[in-house]
């Protein structure tokens, strides 16, 4: 029997470099974030061109810590898109918030910022754009808009990190941004996420929250007067002033992640190349959306989604049974997800809002650096045999 080829869409791309930087730390035997955390939060913020980082222990964990960063008041709303990770509804939720969810777009599978003005009320503080599979949002009209009705905008780049938009990184568009650091994604640390931001302020908060709510770049050793509910010689670095978390990630995942992050120019090259690739020679099969994105945008592809006018069971069957690993948008239309029974919300979908379609009709395959266009080969001939 011939062996079928395995494409699967997730792994990190990790050689001896990663492995020996791993090692250094297990040798030195202190494992929590020390030296290779503090050096990777600069350096990854100097690639993107702001003037803060902070690491967690996941792109979820990250996108917690944003959001809480913002302290925003109590039942106030934070517009997302239909289309997006679960967590990033359970983070407004967290955090006391309530979710307003507006439609995204076939094709860009991101929400349409045409589109938000009519879901913004007296309450909503916040816009959480999501970069869906590394498609970037058109940032410029968000940032237009916020600025219109005084709303943050905070990014999710957990798919896309090392996107541009008009020769400018996107984190530098937005008040805070967020990505993950995942084995599956651009720059992996096995498991991990980072925040991003130029405002002192907001960094110093994330660091607090992350770090069990306690104080955090203190000046000083002691409390001094500060807190009078404390003696004066009270080790400052164990003041609590924040209900916070313990987020941070491990000292050995740093020094891989420093590694991964010299390689993302080369990574998100070979990502594109096989992007293109496919929407070159999959564009022909008229059954099949291709991709759309924004003019002046240059995404770090994360994978290659679709949305299929047919039945997209027996096609998404048959590319499994023949190596070609799927998976559905995520998370195609949120509020349809059990979680979000009875949860207080408001939407601007309708019965035939995109995102349903996307929900029923829509998924994404392989573009990892693994392979080359002569392996994608194989994908473009399992499509010609099932349209055929």
């Amino acid at each position: 029997m011939k062996k079928i080829k395995k494409f699967t869409y997730g792994g990190a791309l990790i050689g001896v470099a990663e492995k020996k930087a791993i090692m250094r730390v297990v040798d030195k035997n202190w494992w929590p974030l020390d030296r290779e955390g503090k050096l990777l939060e600069k350096e990854a913020a100097l690639f993107l061109g702001v003037k803060y980082g902070v690491l967690a222990n996941s792109g979820s964990s990250a996108g917690l810590l944003a959001l809480s960063a913002l302290e925003l008041p109590k039942g106030s709303e934070v517009i997302i898109p239909a289309t997006t990770f679960p967590t990033i509804f359970n983070i407004i939720l967290q955090c006391g918030l309530i979710p307003v969810v507006v439609d995204s777009k076939i094709g860009t599978y991101n929400l349409d910022p045409d589109e938000l003005e009519q879901a913004i009320s007296k309450k909503t503080k916040a816009i959480i754009c999501v970069h869906a599979l590394g498609n970037v949002i058109d940032l410029v009209k968000v940032k237009k808009i916020a600025k219109k009705y005084n709303l943050k905008v905070i990014l999710d780049n957990c798919d896309g990190f090392g996107s541009n938009l008009h020769g400018k990184k996107v984190e530098t568009y937005v008040d805070i941004s967020f990505t993950s650091f995942h084995a599956a994604h651009i720059v992996a640390m096995g498991q991990g996420g980072g925040v991003f931001t130029n405002s002192k302020e907001l960094a110093r908060r994330v660091r607090m929250y992350r770090d069990w709510g306690r104080q955090s770049d203190i000046p000083r050793r002691t409390n001094g007067k500060k807190w009078p509910t404390l003696p004066e010689d009270y080790d400052a670095r164990f003041i609590y002033e924040k209900i916070g978390y313990n987020l941070s990630p491990l000292e050995l995942q740093a020094a891989m992640g420093r590694v991964q992050l010299r390689k993302t120019g080369m990574i998100k090259r070979l990502r594109k190349r096989n992007f293109d690739y496919l929407y070159k020679h999959l564009s022909q099969f008229s059954e099949l959306i291709m991709p759309k994105w924004i003019q002046g945008a240059d995404p770090s592809w994360f994978s290659f989604p679709f949305t299929v006018k047919g039945d997209r069971g027996k096609l998404v069957a048959y590319l499994e049974k023949n190596g070609i690993e799927t998976r559905s948008m995520f998370a195609g239309n949120v509020l349809k997800h059990p979680m979000c029974i009875n949860i207080k919300h408001r939407s601007t979908l309708r019965d035939d809002s995109e995102c349903n379609t996307i929900l029923r009709s829509s998924f994404w395959i392989t573009v990892h650096p693994r392979y080359h266009p002569r392996d994608l080969q194989y994908i473009v001939d399992v499509f010609k045999r099932y349209y055929a």
